[in-house]
């Protein structure tokens, strides 16, 4: 299953592409209507985080599986935003307190971090009307003092994130692919991408590092490739639908995204 990954390291004519997780563009959640998504059966007995009784954020609502709100008192379950109010938790940390109202619930209040996509539980009914700046503005770019060179990232989606490296004038842009593999294999080589227009992006020797996935089971295997023009060109007018390195297989299921982060990086 495509994890999102945090290793050594979210955001168009006004267009909506069910796209569910506003970053810190929170008040786009305002008068929208989210549903509680399902959960894969291995998680459900965790239950649900981040919901809660009241806004002191103390505790939590349907308590408890695992700690965390019980599963089936929630899933599926469609709110309505009602607000979004800023604050910092104990170590400094700027997130939001969503409002959020359900007729059989009533008012309860979910913790929002605007980093994190991950977290948020949610389909967002409709999706989301994006502003035109969205994903650009969310790359971070930083320049060499030394040798004027400078480095584009965006954040990682389900596994994937890009890079544009300028330097005199010159640029090149880079992708980084990590999937979760069951069994250890080193030295190992390949990556392919499937679009969804049918056509595949086949890097057969593309070298594969492989480390302990310390966040859950299994191992993270990373490819890191520099794209050409027309693979370039392939991935913005055509979704990323899957992925695969080496025998082990992902599903990308916001595609989008990733083409609006290289059609910032390739401006």
């Amino acid at each position: 299953m495509k994890k999102i990954l945090l290793l050594t390291v979210i955001l168009i004519s006004n267009l909506s592409f069910g796209q569910n997780f506003p970053g810190n563009e929170v008040n786009l959640l305002i008068d929208k209507e989210i549903k509680v998504k399902e959960k894969d059966e291995s998680l459900q007995k965790y239950g649900y985080d981040h919901f809660y009784k009241n806004d002191k954020m103390k505790k939590k609502y349907d308590c408890c599986e695992s700690y965390n709100s019980k599963y089936a008192g929630l899933v599926g379950k469609v709110f309505k935003v009602l607000s979004a109010e800023p604050y910092k938790n104990i170590i400094g940390t700027e997130k939001y307190k969503l409002k959020i109202e359900n007729a059989e619930t009533g008012i309860i209040y979910f913790d929002y971090d605007p980093k994190y996509e991950h977290s948020f539980p949610f389909e967002v009914i409709e999706g989301l009307d994006l502003p035109e700046d969205f994903y650009c503005k969310t790359i971070k770019t930083k320049t060499d003092k030394f040798d004027g060179k400078t480095t584009s990232m965006t954040d990682y989606s389900e596994g994937i994130s890009f890079m544009k490296v300028t330097k005199d004038g010159s640029s090149k842009i880079y992708m980084s692919v990590n999937e979760i593999g069951s069994t250890i294999n080193v030295a190992k080589t390949g990556l392919i991408l499937l679009l969804e227009n049918g056509k595949k992006i086949e890097r057969p020797n593309a070298k594969l590092d492989t480390k302990v996935n310390k966040g859950g089971r299994g191992y993270v295997y990373s490819a890191f490739i520099e794209l050409t023009q027309a693979e370039i060109d392939l991935i913005i007018e055509n979704k990323i639908t899957d992925n695969r390195l080496y025998i082990y297989d992902g599903e990308i299921k916001n595609g989008h995204k990733l083409s609006e982060y290289l059609k910032c990086l390739n401006k």
